[in-house]
């Protein structure tokens, strides 16, 4: 009795584990397409001059990066790409950064530097995902 008691709770929690990594696994995938969303909105706002619509999609980015910060990369990733994971957090920092001081360039109206800091989100982006996404996902 006391080993089939040991096998199930086992297997109930191998199962719940396995279950919360397909949950971050989903939150990760589905802030993923929000930010590819919020990139979207600040290039559609800024082609018609909304400040206001470039710092709600800018707040929307950063507001959806803790996932990407918080997940480990490592149950994702192939094993070759082990220290990948570090790359992917350093780019969502630099995100972060660039999307912080585009609020604060639109804000103080120098379009110019706006649009660099919005170049340097896409950098971020194209960076973190030609690097990862070179070979299959787990």
């Amino acid at each position: 009795m006391k080993k089939i008691t040991t096998v199930i709770l086992t297997i109930l929690l191998a199962s719940s584990l396995y279950a919360e990594d397909k949950t971050k696994k989903a939150k990760l995938a589905s802030d993923m397409r929000t930010m590819l969303k919020a990139v979207g909105a600040i290039q559609r706002a800024g082609f018609y001059n909304n400040k206001e619509g470039v710092k709600i999609a800018a707040k929307t980015l950063i507001s959806n990066l803790n996932s990407l910060i918080e997940t480990d990369a490592t149950t994702y990733l192939p094993d070759s790409k082990a220290n990948a994971g570090k790359f992917a957090k350093k780019r969502a920092k630099m995100i972060k950064m660039y999307a912080e001081d585009l609020i604060v360039s639109i804000e103080t109206d120098d379009f110019s530097e706006s649009l660099e800091d919005y170049n340097q989100i896409l950098k971020q982006c194209t960076s973190c995902h030609s690097r990862i996404r070179q070979r299959q996902w787990k």
